[in-house]
């Protein structure tokens, strides 16, 4: 039987490449590889040298995005920050049922569940947390939940700037937020939101205080 799956006849010969002694030693690979970046390197520094003189404006000389200022648009798929959904009357949707916390593989969403004042509702999540320094953002809490309580649908990475555990601790207030944002203002809401975070926590250190978060404010 064969590679490929079809069966050979028996007796018949089958002709291999020999490799040469170029190829064994790798050095048409490595010799192309070079040329790539070589091409590249050369290409890049001709056009920012011809930008510092105000030439070739319309032609970009790299394909890095030049974050923040750069923004890449996010696929419709994307997997986002997490944030919990609400009811028509600002209320979690949220019944903790653990779901979510029980799928997820990295063990990342802590879930206090309290008795609900209204009578009608079993209960409700007192607390609610997602540790994003764990979090793997696989989707998994997002297909587990029933009730569609939790979705990962932000458009926003998480955000990367802190000091202790804590600041990467996202809260039931934080992930409630999200969804009121979304609900008020728009999903490029919670971007601007973040990148005026990323813009308050540079000047932070020169004060000698540390930045807020928006959503705790």
């Amino acid at each position: 039987m064969s590679s490929g799956g079809e069966d050979i006849p028996r007796g018949m010969v089958v002709s291999r490449h020999r490799l040469t002694l170029a190829e064994r030693l790798y050095l048409p690979q490595v010799l192309g590889g070079i040329a790539v970046t070589t091409r590249h390197f050369v290409r890049n520094l001709a056009l920012h040298t011809l930008h510092l003189f105000g030439l070739a404006k319309t032609r970009r000389a790299a394909v890095t995005v030049q974050y923040p200022e750069e923004r890449k648009v996010y696929s419709e798929g994307y997997r986002g920050a997490h944030r919990l959904t609400i009811k028509p009357d600002g209320s979690v949707r949220c019944t903790a049922c653990f779901l979510c916390a029980t799928a997820c593989p990295a063990k990342c969403i802590h879930i206090e569940a309290g008795e609900h004042p209204d009578p009608d509702v079993e209960k409700y999540p007192v607390r609610y947390e997602i540790d994003t320094l764990q979090c793997i953002y696989c989707g998994m809490c997002v297909e587990a939940c029933p009730c569609d309580a939790i979705r990962m649908d932000t458009h926003v990475h998480p955000r990367i700037w802190g000091y202790r555990r804590d600041d990467f601790v996202e809260t039931k207030a934080v992930l409630m937020q999200r969804s009121h944002v979304l609900a008020e203002r728009g999903r490029d809401a919670l971007m601007q939101d973040q990148l005026r975070f990323y813009a308050e926590a540079q000047v932070a250190p020169e004060s000698g205080e540390r930045p807020a978060l928006p959503e705790r404010e």
